[in-house]
């Protein structure tokens, strides 16, 4: 009966593991999506107040930051395209890891970039919220 049990509870935590991971993939692909469509309402949702933006260039933004450079078009996504995502759950942390091609216009100049990509995003008030990003180039 023991055995059955436990195999039952692993079982279980296996397939919340699974959902968890699956959801902060969604969230990731749903912060993407927010950044191409300038979704400024979105991105509120889906950003922590503690938010660093870090780009591979060595800029850092804040939550109030990206949003106000994505609404007044200081920097444009044109196109962002994920390979090789890879997500790690850890309790109430996921880190996203995906290797990306980004076409964005930064100040009127077209720039495509092909970087390796980390977010980290905390499970916050029942969804997740991006705290941390940093990027290097390939």
């Amino acid at each position: 009966m023991r055995y059955l049990v436990l195999i039952s509870l692993l079982f279980i935590y296996s397939s919340v593991s699974a959902q968890s991971e699956r959801s902060a993939g969604i969230a990731a692909d749903d912060f993407t999506n927010a950044l191409v469509d300038r979704d400024t309402v979105e991105l509120k949702k889906l950003l922590d107040d503690k938010l660093i933006y870090g780009h591979s260039n060595g800029w850092k933004q804040s939550k109030r930051e990206l949003i106000e450079d994505l609404y007044n078009g200081k920097i444009i996504y044109k196109n962002i395209s994920s390979t090789d995502q890879q997500i790690t759950l850890e309790g109430s942390t996921a880190c996203v890891r995906a290797t990306s091609e980004i076409d964005v216009v930064m100040e009127g100049k077209p720039v495509h970039f092909k970087l390796m990509v980390l977010q980290v995003w905390i499970w916050k008030n029942k969804q997740w919220k991006l705290l941390s990003r940093q990027s290097t180039r390939i």
